[in-house]
């Protein structure tokens, strides 16, 4: 019995290397068959499991394991064994060298099962006369011409050696200057209109190559002006009304007070007529306080009456200001989107200006490029570095590129439109790698 159970410990431990190595490592077919050189700033991730006979399980080490980063030396530092030189290794070979590290460094019975996993390779760098130049990220089998790619393909640069589709955007976009000249040019002539008061503005049509335009876009601004124009009478008019409005009422409240100062004089006579009386014993002193108290509520009207006035010249002084400062704002907006409309117009023509002598360049320059003996190609060059040289070596759009290579995009003009020269191609080091 216990001679079976021996013969089928081996088995069933290798499935549950297997099995662990699955669920903890994330290791795959394809993760064994990557075994690719360690350059430096190769992000790896590096897990570890140790067989636990007591338990019957494999145990994870997260305290060792983990996600690193290989140093500009060619060495990566991990937790327990330190500084690891990696060199030109590949991922197998230093899961080897770390298990066998911390068999000795920890003194176990058995090496501990490690798998090294590459997260993220050196970036590749793409320069020279590309739209994006810059760093892109690194993948297997990436070549000269996917990088040409990634980095927004040939710069195309607006001084001449466009295509027939390039003309053509700069006409376009020069018709969309004049049209934006347009009306640009007859916006300033209504703001020129409502700044000097006038109800109609003036713009001649007749110098203008499309007429219909220009009269759909001066029948707009009019039709602007004419709105402004209302809006500015309405407000100035609802101001007046309101003024004539407290004038009036200035009038009513004065003739109140009139009325109240002749009151106040017959009482004053009642109640001097009262006290006589009063003092000779012909009348009761309470007739002499009922006219003082009349008396006293007359003068308080009257103050009622002279507060309201105070309070509708001060409504109507406000009136008056508002009305003035209406038309001063209104001015005020006019001038600004004038000096706006202004700047806007020279702006306008200055880019006009600048488009015509682009398109001039490139069609002279597109005529020259198209006739006999004229073309373009594009030279690749890739910098690597090997250890601690650096080499530059010329290259074709299919050379397989390494993490870290620099690539380098030249348009040429060529003498002739003869084939290009052929280059020297790459070596694979992928390749390389197989033979050895």
């Amino acid at each position: 019995m216990n001679v079976s159970s021996r013969s089928y410990r081996g088995p069933l431990r290798a499935v549950f290397i297997a099995a662990a190595m699955s669920v903890f490592g994330g290791m795959s077919t394809a993760a064994l068959a990557e075994s690719s050189q360690l350059a430096p700033q190769t992000k790896i991730r590096l897990t570890i499991v140790q067989w636990m006979p007591t338990r019957g399980v494999y145990e994870k080490w997260d305290s060792i394991g983990g996600e690193f980063l290989i140093s500009d030396a060619g060495t990566v530092s991990l937790p327990v064994i330190g500084t690891l030189p990696v060199g030109n290794i590949d991922t197998v070979a230093l899961a080897a060298q770390i298990s066998k590290e911390l068999k000795a460094k920890i003194g176990l019975v058995e090496t501990p099962h490690v798998t090294v996993e590459i997260l993220e390779h050196q970036p590749v760098y793409v320069v020279g006369d590309v739209n994006k130049p810059g760093e892109y990220k690194f993948h297997p089998g990436l070549t000269v011409l996917q990088s040409l790619a990634m980095s927004g393909g040939e710069f195309r640069p607006s001084n001449g050696l466009l295509g027939a589709g390039d003309n053509t955007g700069y006409v376009g976009q020069l018709r969309e200057i004049e049209n934006s000249i347009l009306r640009t040019r007859i916006r300033i002539a209504r703001l020129q209109a409502e700044i000097s008061g006038e109800k109609e503005m003036r713009f001649d049509l007749g110098s203008q190559d499309d007429q219909e335009l220009a009269a759909a876009i001066l029948q707009q601004e009019k039709s602007i002006l004419a709105a402004r124009i209302n809006v500015v009478a309405r407000q100035s008019k609802s101001l007046v009304e309101l003024r004539d409005l407290l004038g009036a009422e200035i009038g009513v409240i004065e003739k109140k007070i009139d009325g109240t100062d002749e009151d106040i004089t017959s009482i004053k006579k009642e109640v001097a007529s009262a006290k006589s009386m009063v003092e000779k014993g012909i009348a009761l002193p309470s007739r002499q306080a009922d006219l003082e108290r009349t008396l006293r509520g007359y003068h308080a009207n009257r103050l009622d009456l002279v507060t309201a006035i105070m309070r509708a010249r001060q409504n109507i002084a406000e009136a008056t200001r508002n009305l003035e400062g209406l038309y001063d704002k209104q001015q005020t907006e006019v001038a600004t989107e004038l000096q706006s409309a202004q700047a806007a117009l020279d702006q306008l023509q200055l880019k006009r200006d600048t488009t015509q002598k682009l398109l001039v360049n490139a069609l002279s320059s597109g005529m020259g490029a198209g006739a006999p003996g004229g073309g373009l190609t594009l030279a690749f060059t890739v910098t690597r570095r090997i250890g601690k040289t650096v080499n530059e070596i010329a290259a074709s759009d299919s050379t397989f590129l390494q993490p870290g290579d620099v690539v380098r995009v030249t348009r040429k003009v060529t003498a002739s439109a003869q084939p290009s020269p052929q280059v020297t191609q790459l070596p694979d080091m992928r390749s390389e790698q197989a033979s050895q």
